[in-house]
Formats: C-alpha cells, structure tokens, sequence
C-alpha cells in the first residue's frame, strides 16, 4: 500500500494562503479628524503610486470603485466627502481645502513626492478629480469615469430647493452651471443636457483643465442617462491639446451607460483590462 505524501501540497497550499493575505492586506478606517476615509495598503514589495478616489452622487465611501483600485496593488484611499458620519448631509458647498488634507495624509504617510499621488473617481467624484488636478499641481494622473468638462450646482434631496455650487475654494462657492433647463425635462440627461446649452457664464465655470500636468484618462458611455458624458469628455481632451505638458485619453463605449455598466470593475472583461492600463498610465 502507498501512502500519499501530503505534507507538500498542504505546505504549498499555507504559503499561497499566506502569499494572498500579505498581497492583499485588510482596509482600515484613517483614525484622524480632518477627513473620514478608508486605507487600502498596498502589499509590501508594491512600488506603485499612492492613489486617492472620489466616488459620486451616492455619498459616503467609495469601497466599491477603491477595492477595484486597491486589487490591482496600489495603495488607495477610499474618500467621503458627503453622507457620512460627520460630514455634510448634502453635495453643496464642499471645500476644496478638505482634499488636499487627505492628500497631505497620504503624502506623508508615503513619503510621496507630487509624481506618485493618481486621483481616481467617477460621476460628480470624475468632476471633482479633475477639478482638483487643475488647481492643485500635486496630482498629474487622473483616471475619469463619467467625467464633466464643467463645475455644477450640488445636489439636494430636495429637488424644490435651487442648490448653488457643488465646491468652495478659500470659502468662496466656485463658479458653476446652474440648473437652467428650457423646455420638458423627463431625465436628469435632459435637466444637465439643457443647462449646459443654456449656461450664460461665459466660461467661467469650465474646470481649467488644460492647467493639468501629466496624464488624464476619460471614460464615457454612449447610453449615459445621468449628463452627457460623451460631449464633456470630447471638450476636455480639446482644451488639454492647448498644454504640450499634458495628454488626454478619452475612451467612448457607445453601448455602455453612465458608470459603463460597471464592466469594467469586472476582471473577466477586456474594459477591465483598459482601466487597469489607465492606472498605469499607459
């Protein structure tokens, strides 16, 4: 009789086990007053940039589009910025100066030099990247989901109520298109589609995008029934070509909705192969 010699396969299968967990180590909340975040740490051999991201509309944190980052090695903080204990109820007014200290944390905490620090976010948190990558020359990489070309009126849970701008900067509201629609509205594509035809701000609420140094990568999709991401993220990449520091990548899916379906969080898909392509800055 053979006796089967267990003792390798299980000694390989504790070192995977112990491999995967110092590759993926667990998130924890930044014990800290200046900002409510999770941390994703990277593993130890990573060398990879530091990586902030920004969700949307949804509030609160960003787990979902952070983890998405986070598997890929990076070492991400997952912010909220609104709807969440001890931060602001609703999207209006949120200061400009409470980012650059979670980017001041980060940078500390990493030693990072402006090179290292990527801003990740989708919808109103894409609007919000690339908003703090023109003002703020620490970030040049920017991966955008569902991006806008311009700073908008925040978001209120009552829609009776006419919000002003989504963002303050040394406590002055930053200039915005409001809601402005001319005719029947039966979407929010159609309330942000109108106020962007009918904006009379003679530019002034445009994000200074083509102020970014360094890589900007831009996700939209054809069907997005949100705002119209197609025609914001074209008007970005043309102001961007005005800065021979800078280069903009936009990718269409003309069959994808406004966070893409969310296909490309997905590992089995080829657009989950582009985002993580984007986060390497090719």
């Amino acid at each position: 009789m053979t006796l089967l010699n267990l003792t390798r396969p299980m000694a390989l299968v504790t070192l995977f086990m112990t491999f995967n967990a110092l590759a993926a180590p667990e998130p924890f909340s930044v014990d800290t007053k200046e900002f409510v975040a999770h941390y994703y740490p990277a593993p130890d051999n990573a060398v990879k940039p530091v990586v902030m991201v920004l969700g949307g509309s949804e509030g609160g944190l960003p787990v979902k589009l952070a983890q998405a980052v986070a598997d890929q090695g990076y070492p991400t903080l997952a912010l909220a910025y609104f709807k969440q204990a001890g931060l602001p109820e609703e999207l209006e007014h949120i200061p400009l100066e409470y980012f650059t200290k979670a980017k001041s944390w980060l940078m500390d905490k990493h030693k990072a030099d402006a090179e290292q620090i990527m801003l990740v976010g989708w919808s109103k948190g894409a609007e919000l990247a690339l908003l703090l990558a023109s003002t703020d020359s620490d970030f040049h990489h920017v991966v955008a989901i569902a991006p806008s070309s311009v700073v908008w009126a925040g978001i209120l849970n009552d829609w009776q109520k006419v919000p002003g701008s989504s963002w303050t900067q040394d406590g002055t509201p930053v200039n915005y298109v409001p809601f402005k629609p001319s005719g029947p509205v039966s979407s929010l594509l159609d309330l942000y589609t109108q106020s962007l035809d009918n904006r009379a701000d003679n530019g002034k609420a445009d994000i200074p995008v083509e102020n970014i140094k360094g890589k900007v990568f831009l996700y939209s999709g054809g069907k997005d029934k949100i705002w119209p991401s197609t025609r914001m993220a074209a008007a970005i990449c043309e102001k961007m070509q005005r800065n021979v520091t800078s280069s903009c990548t936009h990718f269409d899916h003309k069959e994808l909705d406004h966070l893409l379906d969310y296909k490309f969080l997905d590992p089995s898909h080829p657009l989950n192969k582009s985002f993580v392509q984007s986060l390497k800055g090719h």
